[in-house]
């Protein structure tokens, strides 16, 4: 029998803890689609900085969500966001983007506007879709077939992101980092519109010690453990 929608696998989970390589290549191994629905906030606080709107006016950033909604576009393949045709993926990865979300997301009408804009990239998925974010599990898709939780120590959070800048994991910069990292993490779980959390339901995978072929090899095979796919599909 056919179903309704596809399958929905919500991945949640602090900076850093690899969300996006993670269901990225889970997904190119099962053959699903990925949604990352941290591009959607990054995208609406980039854009907001940069038209001069006042990034703590909520109703002008709600307003923007609703004019840039009908251009945006989300490329699963790629991992990609365009808006208006242009790919904004390059910029997204800035510090200037995830400040900007970071304020943005704690924003109850943003999020209520950005809502069925992480739905409908969703529900379009032919198959299975993986979708991260920070509150995909407790708020976005609460039915999801499976969650889960992906974290990793702070430190190495921190290491990672700063390999994904290109910068020294081992200079002084990595200390500064963490402080950046845990004050972020701070403000995500203390917002008071869906902040992030774990659902009591969720399967945790820690990373810290997992290369990420070990991690995508695990989430497959808790997958096929599930029966969402056959086994041996990877």
């Amino acid at each position: 029998m056919k179903r309704e929608r596809p399958i929905i696998v919500a991945v949640d989970g602090p900076a850093g803890s690899g969300k996006s390589s993670i269901c990225f290549h889970v997904c190119e191994a099962v053959g699903w689609t990925y949604v990352n629905t941290g591009a959607l906030y990054r995208a609406v606080g980039l854009v907001a900085t940069r038209e001069g709107l006042g990034i703590d006016d909520e109703h002008a950033v709600a307003a923007l969500v609703d004019r840039m909604a009908p251009d945006l576009r989300w490329d699963s393949a790629a991992r990609a966001l365009f808006y208006r045709g242009r790919n904004l993926t390059a910029d997204l990865a800035s510090e200037e983007a995830g400040l900007a979300a970071s304020k943005v997301a704690k924003q109850g009408l943003v999020r209520e506007r950005l809502l069925p804009v992480q739905k409908q990239l969703t529900l379009s998925a032919p198959v299975g879709v993986l979708v991260d974010g920070r509150d995909i599990g407790t708020v976005v898709f609460p039915d999801a077939d499976l969650k889960i939780f992906l974290t990793a120590s702070l430190e190495e959070r921190s290491r990672r992101r700063l390999h994904q800048l290109g910068m020294d994991t081992d200079g002084d910069g990595l200390e500064e980092l963490m402080r950046g990292i845990q004050s972020r993490d701070e403000r995500d779980a203390a917002r008071g519109v869906a902040p992030l959390k774990q659902a009591q339901d969720a399967v945790v995978v820690d990373t810290s010690s997992l290369s990420v072929k070990e991690t995508v090899d695990a989430i497959v095979e808790l997958l096929a453990a599930r029966g969402l796919i056959a086994r041996g599909r990877h």
